[in-house]
């Protein structure tokens, strides 16, 4: 049975941080993207390298096999990045510390595995694309909005020093 304050159960939360980090990083790919090249779609096509090539980057209009194929791609790899990102926030109420820490650590190790660990032809395919600025800007985009999901949901430990916790001292 759950309760008003219950803490939300794990696909609740993951589900919360993938939409926020996919409305926050889909928001930065289009605008960056528009302003690189004048039209917002190739910042969503360009994912779709993975089936059609590098030259998915240069769509610059939306159409069914770029941008839906770059976008359901672009997404399923937040719900993964999601899922990792709420187990090392952990169940329960969640502590500021916690919190700073797992949200400081996502994006420098998604940039990692998708850059580093993952074959060319599987990464997100931003770099035919964007400058190195810009991918910086888009994975902040992406670990702030999943933050905001995750924080909108779930609710931080009161801390010990908190005033309703004070002792105040009686007058007799």
């Amino acid at each position: 049975m759950t309760t008003p304050h219950a803490t939300p159960r794990f696909l609740t939360r993951m589900t919360a941080s993938a939409i926020g980090g996919t409305l926050t990083s889909t928001a930065a790919l289009m605008m960056l993207s528009a302003k690189r090249t004048g039209s917002p779609w190739p910042g969503l096509n360009c994912t779709a390298h993975w089936l059609k090539g590098d030259k998915a980057a240069l769509v610059p209009t939306p159409d069914l096999v770029h941008t839906g194929t770059g976008f359901a791609t672009s997404a399923g790899a937040i719900v993964f990045w999601a899922a990792l990102y709420e187990a090392a926030l952990g169940t329960g109420k969640l502590s500021f510390g916690r919190f700073l820490a797992a949200t400081a650590a996502l994006g420098p190790v998604a940039i990692v595995a998708d850059y580093g660990a993952t074959p060319k032809r599987f990464t997100p395919g931003w770099e035919l694309l964007f400058s190195k600025r810009d991918m910086t800007l888009i994975y902040t985009a992406l670990v702030l909005g999943m933050a905001a999901g995750s924080t909108a949901i779930r609710p931080f430990r009161t801390c010990a020093c908190a005033p309703e916790k004070i002792a105040t001292p009686s007058t007799p």
